[in-house]
């Protein structure tokens, strides 16, 4: 359910643990450059992801995420004002990220938690044949590369799953807060484990219809996969899109790493949209071929909790888009098919996260 980090202050000894004052340094060391470096010239933008199954009146499995990202976008080469991005440069370069000297560049860095509990959180017992009580905490570095209608993207994600993930705590405050039933059963969570992923991901838009020109809408492929002790996996997927000044972006997409970008490619920069107005709906369905999942296989080098997988799923999502000038708010409802064998019913969700263009 709804989740706050209104924490008592006793609970802020958390920040001197050593795996989050990494966290806090490195956030305080990456961000500058994203918001106000202008020697390498593009945009930025700032959006929030927001996922709860409150939405849809439903209580566990995913119960509730968050993102925050910085983009610098719409950028001729990668920037060297990046501190944090630019040791990777190497790699990504020789992937082919500078390929085209036409096409465009963008970076993002990301901050995120994501918490899963079984359907009955006041049993403070064991629930063999639900899934574990899991968090995550987690940063992420990414880099984008988008020549014409395609967008290939790199992601580097590493953090922390287990108690210090600190899920339970803003579970436990939120619910108390808003004086809903109290979850009993974060005892038997997976246990810390630092984790790191590898992602990649590519979007093409294999069909477009006056986008940011009145009526019109586009149809956007999506495949990617990922590597890591967090998930490793391989997916592919369509979206639709259909209403008044499209935005030309590449979609909105459910939070997991490296899949949330979606600023203007460059002939639809903010500087362009920032008196356009648009609404669009939009549909995908995708599936998902899973190989590890640490929130369902348990924890990977420690005895855990762990829940016997399906190896593939499926995933639909709709919604609306709204775009005010420089704003752009997407509200959106995600289905999804079981994903253990003794799950009881599918899952599902709700979505919205807004961005800002300055």
């Amino acid at each position: 359910m709804l989740n706050f980090c209104f924490l008592n202050t006793k609970k802020y000894k958390f920040l001197f643990h050593p795996t989050n004052a990494l966290l806090i340094v490195l956030f305080f060391w990456m961000t500058p450059p994203l918001l106000y470096a202008e020697e390498s010239g593009g945009f930025k933008t700032f959006t929030f992801y927001m996922e709860n199954d409150i939405f849809a009146s439903k209580d566990g499995q995913y119960t509730n995420g968050f993102k925050l990202t910085w983009t610098r976008y719409g950028l001729a080469e990668l920037p060297e004002d990046a501190w944090a991005h630019r040791w990777l440069y190497p790699v990504v370069k020789r992937l082919g990220f500078e390929k085209k000297p036409e096409s465009e560049k963008a970076i993002t860095f990301s901050l995120g938690q994501n918490m899963y509990t079984p359907n009955d959180i006041e049993k403070p017992e064991l629930i063999s044949d639900d899934r574990p009580y899991a968090g995550i905490l987690y940063m992420e570095l990414g880099f984008h590369h988008k020549y014409k209608n395609r967008m290939h993207t790199l992601g580097l994600c590493a953090g922390i799953v287990g108690p210090h993930s600190y899920a339970e705590a803003l579970q436990s405050e939120g619910h108390a807060l808003l004086h809903n039933k109290e979850p009993k059963g974060w005892d038997n969570q997976l246990k810390d484990e630092p984790v790191i992923g590898l992602i990649y991901d590519y979007k093409h838009k294999i069909f477009t219809s006056n986008i940011n020109a009145g009526a019109g809408g586009d149809i956007i492929f999506n495949t990617g996969a990922g590597l890591g002790n967090v998930k490793t996996f391989c997916h592919a997927g369509l979206m639709m899109r259909w209403g008044w000044n499209v935005p030309n972006d590449c979609g909105n997409f459910p939070i997991q790493p490296a899949t949330c970008f979606h600023s203007e490619f460059k002939q639809s920069t903010c500087q362009s949209q920032k008196k356009k107005y648009g609404i669009h709906l939009f549909f995908s369905a995708g599936s998902e071929l899973v190989l590890h999942d640490i929130f369902l296989d348990g924890n990977t080098f420690r005895d855990s909790h762990s829940v016997d997988k399906k190896p593939v799923i499926g995933i639909l999502m709709g919604g609306i888009g709204l775009v005010t000038g420089k704003v752009k708010t997407v509200i959106a409802y995600v289905a999804r098919t079981k994903a253990f064998d003794t799950q009881s019913k599918s899952e599902a969700y709700g979505s919205m996260n807004v961005s800002f263009h300055y």
